[in-house]
């Protein structure tokens, strides 16, 4: 049972709690919450409604998409960190597989996506491999180990299962000569109902599809002649008399008569592999898109392909008719609007809305993180993420994405951002270039050959750091001409594997390097004028391939460097003959020092941990995990968040707070100083029915906290009284709000905002209940 205290009376809870606080509480024990985060959250499937609107899956939950303006207008359901999900043929119904960690149960939950409702939920002691709803009535086709089960979806009853003898499993293989050899058990890769549920046609690691009779369940028969390994989806048209199959790996579409299982045509679609297949409404149609990949041809070597397109072919003929996509890369699928007008392109970057009739964008969406090669700029200001297709950045301070690059066939490969935010350094062979991080006009590059490991910007932004051979180019971006190579004369020489930093001020750069003997050593050299001069190196055992060094400053002006290993990570002071070993903390990468190299931000078992490492003490602070990056200046704090989105943190307000002495002498912990009026992010969210609004005040205010529901409606008001300045994050401190309206009645599923207004303070967020 929970206890809640009426606002007037919290008011008076509040003044007494923070008096208390004031004197004895450390602001540790405060909650703290993400001031904002970066991105969208990451899609990963998407369908059309039947009103037009677009039903996408992301990683956390289910959306429902304004298809003209992209906006989020309705967000359900709940999905596990190991989940799929299923839509029904028209999309009006789904299924959210949650695995257990194990994978020895499914917990099935279907729901209405009209009315955003969840019908049934279920338990399977099993890890499904494919399921699909049957268009007629409520059937559910499951496959698992090999065997096809039948359930209702409406009530989550068992109604039998497949019967049929199927053939015998072989290893897959392939006439085009591609040399694999097949190792995976038999298993369901695909499975499609006919549009009048009569029958089920399943693929699975066999060279041929199966064709079952629901009513029977007999397999009654197979479409045969696929010739590469095996048929990896299925695709039926609308009328149900023609069957498309492909296999991922290849580029031959194969399309099939139903009623007599005959191969009609099979054709090569493009140069790169089939991603996805869809029939248009009519059944004339078939869609096609090709992602880029690598194909293997008979009689040669590997190549690859650049070819992120729809092909459009012919059903009747087998005929190409045209061809369309955007500048984007890696098409990894497509959705077809119900009137066959409008196609979503879901590329690795970024979801196109595509009119098939005039063959243009009507839409672009690319604010995702698809986190690959991420950065934070020193003072906290940018973000960049850079991975083989893409260049983004974001500012942080309005949350805003900023410039969207695409890579234009020379992918792009590692990527540094500049102290002040302004460049980026990015490799693509065979050129390190420089960007301008708001434009991406290149303003200098350096041809470097190819197959680099590591990029690094220096502190100061003068010089780009990469690998060379046995050694580090330093590419000056004041003198252009002159190149520099970091190497040793006796010492290990700079490998692959090797990562690089600069100290403040570029008085120093360090490196990790690996010997041919597997032996890891850190490398050391001073700045002299505009030269780096090698000071010395030493072994330490265990690195990683994510053991990125950082410097820091002891409060006696010594330069220190932190060393992260796979379990644990060592503090060295670098004196002039050598360094010296001071701690060593039980913790892992990444690591970062605050400025005045107190703290030291790292991260253990995928969770944040700050030490006050010189006595070897954890700093309690906020629960965050998979930590990412602190900006150099310790104001911002980036974490990964399981929507795939990047969530932003304040820094400081993680560290303990300021002492102050009084007259007395005596020391008392403070609050710490609220610098500006903030609205925080409701928590728990999502949450069900409950949930606590927090805030900070920089100065005296009546607050009031007034709720809608996605489509404007006042749902509730919620009046604080007048609050004093001051950190109002805690649960303890924050704003109840018990999930009811005006009237004392419990809110429906779905997205709502909160307002507060604070005197000439207003700011808005969003906030949902999943029930």
């Amino acid at each position: 049972m929970k206890t809640r205290i009426p606002l007037s009376g919290r008011r008076l809870l509040v003044l007494y709690t923070i008096l208390i606080s004031v004197l004895y509480v450390p602001s540790i024990a405060l909650a703290i919450e993400p001031i904002g985060s970066i991105g969208q959250p990451v899609p990963e499937h998407h369908a059309f409604l039947p009103d037009g609107n677009i039903l996408r899956a992301v990683l956390s939950h289910i959306q429902i998409i304004d298809t003209d303006t992209g906006t989020v207008i309705d967000e359900f359901g709940e999905r596990t960190d190991i989940s799929d999900v299923v839509f029904s043929p028209t999309a009006e119904h789904l299924a959210i597989l949650n695995y257990s960690a194990d994978a020895r149960i499914t917990t099935i939950n279907i729901w209405d996506t009209n009315a955003r409702e969840q019908i049934a939920e279920w338990e399977i002691p099993v890890r499904i491999d494919v399921a699909a709803f049957s268009p007629v009535g409520t059937l559910f086709a499951i496959s698992f180990n090999d065997e096809i089960h039948l359930w209702n979806w409406q009530i989550g009853a068992f109604r039998g299962k497949m019967i049929g003898q199927r053939r015998p499993w072989e290893r897959c293989h392939s006439s085009k000569g591609s040399g694999r050899t097949c190792t995976s058990l038999p298993r369901d890769r695909a499975s499609v109902f006919t549009p009048d549920g009569r029958y089920l046609i399943v693929a699975s690691n066999r060279p041929d599809a199966e064709l079952w009779n629901v009513k029977t369940r007999r397999l009654e028969g197979h479409f045969e002649g696929h010739t590469g390994t095996w048929i990896e989806d299925v695709v039926m048209s609308p009328d149900g008399t023609r069957l498309a199959t492909y296999e991922k790996d290849w580029n031959d579409v194969y399309v099939w008569d139903i009623d007599t299982q005959q191969l009609l045509w099979q054709e090569e679609s493009g140069i790169s592999r089939i991603s996805d297949v869809v029939f248009s409404p009519d059944n004339r149609h078939l869609y096609v898109a090709s992602q880029t990949g690598t194909l293997n041809r008979s009689g040669g070597e590997p190549w690859q392909g650049w070819d992120d397109h729809v092909r459009v072919w012919d059903v009747a003929s087998g005929k190409q008719l045209d061809a369309f996509g955007d500048d984007f890369y890696f098409l990894k699928a497509t959705a077809l609007s119900p009137d066959g007008k409008t196609m979503l392109l879901h590329y690795w970057d970024a979801v196109v809305l595509w009119s098939i009739e005039s063959k243009q964008p009507l839409n672009v969406w690319a604010d995702f993180v698809y986190s690959w090669n991420d950065a934070l700029s020193a003072n906290g200001q940018t973000f960049v993420s850079v991975s083989r297709y893409f260049i983004k950045t974001w500012d942080i301070p309005s949350r805003q994405m900023r410039l969207l690059i695409s890579a234009e066939r020379d992918l792009f490969r590692e990527s540094a951002i500049s102290s002040d935010g302004k460049k980026i350094a990015i490799g693509r062979d065979p050129w390190v270039e420089v960007r301008n991080s708001r434009t991406g006009a290149v303003e200098s590059q350096f041809q470097y050959g190819y197959g680099y490991s590591d990029i690094a910007f220096s502190s100061t932004g003068r010089w780009v750091a990469a690998r060379g051979f046995k050694s580090i180019y330093l590419f000056d971006l004041e003198n252009p001409e002159k190149i520099q190579r970091a190497f040793t004369e006796d010492g290990p020489d700079i490998d692959i594997s090797s990562l690089f930093t600069f100290s403040e001020n570029d008085a120093y750069l360090a490196a990790t390097t690996r010997t041919d003997d597997n032996q890891y050593w850190i490398l050391l050299w001073k700045r002299e004028g505009d030269i780096f001069v090698f000071q010395y190196a030493w072994h330490v055992p265990e690195l990683c391939s994510q053991s990125r060094l950082d410097f820091g400053s002891d409060t006696d002006g010594s330069l220190l460097l932190a060393v992260p290993r796979y379990r644990e990570t060592q503090i060295w002071r670098l004196l002039l003959d050598g360094p010296q070993l001071v701690k060593t903390l039980e913790t892992g990468f990444p690591v970062h020092f605050t400025p005045d190299g107190r703290y030291l931000f790292a991260s253990q078992d995928r969770y944040l941990k700050i030490w006050d490492w010189k006595t070897e003490t954890l700093v309690e602070h906020s629960r965050i995990p998979d930590y990412l990056a602190l900006s150099r200046d310790g104001t911002i704090l980036l974490s990964y968040a399981d929507t795939g989105q990047i969530q932003i943190w304040d820094a400081k307000a993680l560290l303990p707070s300021k002492t102050v002495v009084t007259p007395h002498g005596k020391q008392i912990v403070i609050l710490g100083e609220v610098k500006r009026n903030q609205l925080l992010q409701n928590f728990p969210n999502p949450f069900n029915p409950e949930t606590w609004i927090p805030f900070r005040l920089t100065t005296e205010s009546h607050v009031t906290i007034h709720i809608h529901n996605s489509t404007g409606q006042l749902v509730r008001r919620l009046s604080a009284g007048t609050m004093p300045a001051g950190d109002y994050s805690s649960q303890a401190h924050a704003v109840y709000w018990d999930g009811r309206n005006q009237v004392g009645e419990p809110v429906s599923s779905g997205v709502y905002l909160y307002t507060i207004h604070a005197d000439d303070f207003s700011a808005t967020r969003k906030m949902l209940i999943r029930k």
